[in-house]
């Protein structure tokens, strides 16, 4: 059982991948359930990537090429020659900004 299909609302949650946890179970069926969390946990686990490679949040450069997965998104320049990585946003027919390569501009 994937912790996706875990219940935020703990009263809900009264079996774990067939193992019933509801109260008045049977005392081995808890030691079933803990192993079983620690299992489900480890494939999430095992899916979440590390962090190294990525900037930090005081600047630096990356080392590796990062790989995101999910909503959001970052602007990474996988060529060294181009310094830029900013994005402008402005409206349409606005004075051009001092851009350099790599850099952004989108108009609305």
């Amino acid at each position: 059982m994937a912790v996706s299909n875990w219940s935020t609302t703990a009263a809900q949650n009264t079996a774990i991948n067939g193992i019933n946890i509801a109260e008045g179970c049977h005392p081995g069926n808890l030691n079933n359930a803990i192993r079983q969390i620690m299992a489900d946990v480890r494939v999430r686990f095992d899916g979440v990537g590390t962090s190294e490679g990525y900037v930090t949040k005081s600047g630096g450069v990356f080392t590796t090429n990062p790989t995101y997965q999910g909503r959001g998104g970052y602007l990474h320049n996988n060529d060294p020659t181009s310094p830029g990585g900013r994005v402008f946003v402005q409206p349409l027919g606005g004075s051009v900004p001092a851009m350099s390569n790599g850099d952004l501009l989108i108009e609305y």
